[in-house]
């Protein structure tokens, strides 16, 4: 058997230690990237959601590893209600602060495990899931999308924003050298979880649709991590990141490109 998968640990990561290390978004997205890289990536994320559930009305909504809500609080306006939950306390306070400052009323941040959720079966039509899964072993990946299946009303939407496995960008270590699957002394766990398994494995509960990649993003961040890291990091750069994630929600790069150089794909599945 591999190694033991430590919750406890992890959540003391998440909730301590990350933000030590950075600002609130590098505290759930990319910690060493320039900032304007994790704005842009998050441009990316919520605008290609918000533009891909367009048109639908929802009553509630879940935001799993909801981090410092930056999610949910985007989503709020398209919801009567939504749970905001993780499980690392500092960061269901980060984001209920969040929510406050932004004029928030809706959101209700709760602390849970995404594998064990504690509501009715059929309680929610719309489910996000973007970030989270990466960070979980494979048992956990799986029972937490068993457990999006069952707490969702038939016709209720699950987002995924899963990596790209075939990116060789993605999976060079410097990318990211803890990316390999097993949990530090930390407390953090990161693993490329690709589509192919967790797709298989929703098939008989989801009719998966895919919307889009972050191929303009992923050629800009890549290319970039070849500059100096005073150019990387130069405030002359912002601009082109932003304008990358903004033609990713315009176009929705899908295909060979999109499969062989993008970092993620955004998948909307409808419960069956």
């Amino acid at each position: 058997s591999g190694p033991v998968y430590d919750p406890v640990r992890a959540a003391s990561y998440w909730s301590v230690a990350r933000h030590e290390m950075g600002d609130e978004l590098a505290a759930v997205l990319s910690l060493g990237e320039p900032r304007a890289v994790n704005e842009a990536y998050d441009a990316w994320e919520t605008g290609l959601l918000l533009r891909a559930i367009e048109g639908r009305a929802f009553r509630r909504g879940l935001d799993l590893g909801t981090g410092v809500g930056r999610v949910a609080i985007r989503l709020s306006e398209r919801l009567d209600r939504i749970v905001g939950a993780d499980l690392a306390p500092g960061m269901l306070e980060r984001a209920g602060r969040n929510a406050r400052h932004a004029g928030v009323r809706n959101l209700d941040p709760v602390r849970l495990r995404s594998d064990r959720l504690p509501f009715r079966d059929g309680s929610f039509d719309l489910v996000a899931c973007l970030g989270l899964l990466e960070h979980l072993p494979p048992s956990s990946r799986l029972a937490t999308l068993r457990e999006c299946a069952r707490v969702l009303a038939p016709g209720g939407l699950l987002a995924l924003a899963l990596n790209n496995e075939a990116s060789a960008f993605l999976r060079d270590p410097s990318d990211n050298p803890l990316r390999h699957g097993s949990q530090e002394e930390s407390g953090y766990y990161c693993a490329i979880v690709g589509e192919g398994d967790l797709l298989r494995d929703a098939a008989g509960e989801f009719e998966d649709r895919v919307v889009g990649s972050n191929l303009f993003y992923s050629l800009h961040r890549h290319a970039a991590r070849r500059l100096p890291d005073a150019a990387r990091r130069s405030a002359k750069l912002g601009p082109f990141f932003l304008h990358a994630a903004a033609w990713d929600v315009a176009l929705r790069p899908l295909g060979p490109l999109a499969r062989a150089a993008a970092d993620h794909h955004l998948h909307v599945l409808v419960r069956r």
